[in-house]
């Protein structure tokens, strides 16, 4: 829950206008966000599935309003988070593995989202 309340506190320093788009409370989504990464690093050997599953997320976010644009602001945000709350422990390597997975993610959840929104104009 820390760090997903980390996420949020950044999060909304860098982009101020998405408040409006959290409407549960800050606990909830902190839990619900931590939740997330542990997801992530589950599905770490597996990618054919993680991507499966940030897909199903995605689609999930149409819901809740979040336009593909939302979504590259959330990789920058995961890896200052990321770095911050491993301290002297972050590495380059961690860096680029993380990269890698965030970019993923918004990519997958960026296009599930366009294709959620696509279906239901249709």
């Amino acid at each position: 829950a820390h760090l997903g309340e980390m996420v949020y506190d950044h999060l909304f320093k860098l982009a101020p206008n998405v408040t409006s788009l959290f409407t549960k409370s800050r606990e909830y989504m902190a839990i619900k966000m931590g939740d997330m990464l542990c997801m992530l690093v589950s599905f770490a050997d597996d990618p054919d599935n993680m991507k499966q599953q940030v897909s199903w997320l995605g689609l999930r976010h149409v819901n809740y309003k979040v336009r593909p644009h939302h979504i590259p602001l959330m990789g920058p945000v995961f890896m200052t988070v990321l770095a911050e709350a491993s301290g002297e422990y972050w590495t380059e390597e961690m860096e680029k593995c993380w990269g890698i997975v965030f970019n993923m993610v918004c990519e997958n959840m960026s296009e599930a989202i366009q294709d959620g929104e696509d279906y239901a104009l249709s």
